[in-house]
Formats: structure tokens, sequence, C-alpha cells
């Protein structure tokens, strides 16, 4: 059954920090204006943005993690609470979520952020039973993605919780991907943690499109979607290919 947070966890130890982790090539303003929402919406002290070292399942971006890590730096300025780790720049190996949650050892348990189209696949990644014990996993609606896919997600970690109401459960993810509610918590008792899915209503924007705009025709409109301190790292460090027009 759906409650939130405060019904299934300790009040004293409700998470003020979240994760949001990524590629960030490079940041745009669609994910500040996700960060502002939710930390809106999660009455959130801290934000820690984490870019993506060596994923697992990819190839490793063409610009490097301590490159996206400095435009991270800029794009977030002096927004209080918000600050970036470079621990994925600094791992050996393949960049695990579970290897990171494990090394940030932080008590309480974080939110986790992540993209419904992400979630769909989780329970496909290294360990993640390690995620879900070490942070309250935070799913947030994205175009496109197969609501199949994410029911399926919801049943299994659900069901590896410990105990599932597919009825409501069901009933309650359709609902917010519809907008008929703004989210849903469901507790984790088998990791003392929770599990939520939040519609969100931020702009949706892709790094891989951003990407391929910067070198077509329309890169201005492309361009515009960067935060001015990152436009200007790109054009003087001529980062990504075709960008700015000579």
């Amino acid at each position: 059954m759906a409650m939130d947070i405060f019904a299934a966890t300790d009040k004293k130890k409700r998470p003020t920090l979240a994760l949001f982790g990524g590629a960030f090539n490079p940041v745009h303003r669609g994910h500040l204006a996700l960060a502002e929402e939710i930390e809106a919406r999660l009455d959130l002290q801290e934000i820690l943005f984490i870019p993506t070292g060596h994923p697992p399942h990819k190839d490793s971006p063409e610009i490097s993690c301590e490159e996206r890590k400095i435009m991270l730096d800029l794009a977030i300025g002096d927004h209080p609470g918000w600050r970036t780790s470079d621990i994925e720049c600094r791992m050996k190996g393949p960049s695990y979520t579970a290897r990171t949650i494990s090394a940030l050892a932080i008590d309480p348990p974080p939110f986790f952020l992540m993209g419904e189209d992400a979630f769909a696949d989780f329970w496909g990644w290294g360990h993640p039973e390690v995620i879900v014990s070490g942070s309250h996993l935070v799913i947030v609606t994205r175009p496109g993605t197969k609501e199949e896919r994410t029911m399926e997600a919801f049943f299994t970690t659900l069901r590896a919780a410990g105990g599932l109401d597919s009825f409501s459960a069901g009933a309650a993810v359709t609902r917010v991907r519809r907008g008929e509610l703004e989210e849903s918590v469901w507790p984790l008792p088998n990791f003392g943690t929770t599990l939520r899915f939040l519609r969100i209503n931020a702009v949706d924007v892709s790094s891989t499109d951003l990407r391929k705009g910067l070198s077509g025709e329309d890169r201005e409109y492309w361009a515009n979607l960067l935060p001015d301190p990152v436009k200007s790292y790109i054009v003087k460090k001529r980062k990504y290919q075709g960008f700015p027009k000579k």
C-alpha cells in the first residue's frame, strides 16, 4: 500500500540529501530544472551531482569525467546545497552505482534519483540490492518509457522487499503516469528504505539530441539549452564537434 515516507521510516532519519547521477554530457537546463523540482518536492537540503566515470554497459563519454564535472561546477554555481562529486572520476574500472553508494556510505541513506527509463532495467544492474539497501529510490516519470516495463520493475522491487499488493501498486503506478497522482510511495521492509514514483513537470531534454544539435544547423537553438557558463566553456575549449559554427 502506498504511503508517505514519514510512515515508512523513522522521521528522524528522513533523508535531506539526494544523489543525482548521470553522464551530464553536457549538463543542460533540463538537468537543473529537474534538480530544482526535486529539491522543492522532497524538501531537500542538499543535492550531490555525480558524473558517470566508466559506464559498464556502454562506451565512456567522449568528454572526460573530469571535464564533465567542471561543467557541472559551472552550471550549479553557488546554488545553496548543490555540490558535485568526482568519486566516479577517481574510481578504477566500471562505474557501478552499487560501488558508488557503498563508497559514499551516507547515513541516513539518501534519496537516489533515477529516470523511469533507467529504472526499467534496474534489476539488470550490478548488485541492485546494494543500491536499494543504501538509498531511498526516487523514480521520476520519463516520456517514451513503456508502461509494462515500468510496472515490471516496480513489481520486482516490491517482491524483493518482502511483500506486494499488485492491485494497489499497479493502480498507483498507472495513476502517476497519467497525471492523476503526483506521487506514490511504498516501504521496502527487507531493505529499510522506500520506493517513490514521482510525476515531474521539468522540461525533458535528451543529452544525445543536444550533442547532435550542437553540430547541426539548429545549433543556436540547442546551445540555448545550456547554462551560460557551460556554453562559454564549450566554446572556449572547443568541445562537441561543430559548435560553434565558424
